[in-house]
């Protein structure tokens, strides 16, 4: 006897409605597999076409550095710029490009440098963006502009996710502005860098701030 709470016919009506629809939509169900194909396969294709190009690219940087290594400064500029337009967005393009900046830093080409590094400051991986920026800022100050360099290490002090270097660029910042007669602008870093007491920066944060906040001696 059957029991009445088992829906037999109900699962079967069930079945058949399943490859009665899938008959139907035989058509789409297929576009849609092939669909689903497509795109694991594109993404498949994207992920090795982005290890191969960055595979790639630490070879041509590597090449481009032995080429500095060897004293031929001139071809190692032009390796550097190659390697950093056309690998641009790569560990190995952002490598390039600040390596190219040291180069152009060598023969007193600062402008240049600071352009280089800019190039490929947007769409350089996370790890060297703020490296990127200390760079900008080292070729700022060799050409007297420190409000210029202390905006950079502002900058990189925001892009690096490692509080110490934080805090070191963040005093570098503070330090640019002094010079810049900018003093507001550096009481106002040194005063956050002082509140972390053991913070690497908090003896020194302490001391300009010290200084900054000293009255002249009336005679």
């Amino acid at each position: 006897m059957t029991n009445p709470s088992i829906p037999t016919k109900r699962f079967g009506a069930d079945e058949e409605s399943l490859t009665e629809w899938l008959m139907l939509h035989k058509r789409g169900v297929s576009w849609a597999v092939i669909a689903l194909a497509i795109a694991v396969l594109g993404y498949w294709y994207y992920e090795r076409s982005e290890t191969l190009k960055a595979q790639r690219g630490e070879s041509a940087y590597f090449q481009a550095r032995q080429s500095a290594a060897a004293g031929n400064l001139p071809l190692a500029i032009s390796d550097l710029q190659k390697v950093a337009a056309r690998y641009d967005g790569t560990g190995a393009g952002a490598q390039a490009s600040m390596t190219l900046a040291q180069a152009l830093y060598q023969q007193k080409r600062f402008k240049e440098g600071i352009a280089a590094l800019k190039k490929s400051e947007a769409k350089a991986p996370s790890d060297f963006r703020s490296s990127i920026h200390v760079l900008e800022a080292d070729g700022y100050e060799d050409l007297k502009d420190f409000v210029a360099a202390a905006e950079q290490y502002k900058v990189a002090a925001k892009e690096t996710r490692f509080p110490a270097d934080k805090a070191q660029y963040q005093a570098a910042a503070a330090r640019d502005y002094m010079v810049a007669g900018k003093t507001e602008e550096a009481k106002a870093i040194w005063t956050e860098l002082a509140k972390d007491e053991t913070g690497p920066m908090a003896a020194e944060a302490k001391v300009r701030l010290g200084e900054l906040l000293a009255k002249p001696m009336t005679v």
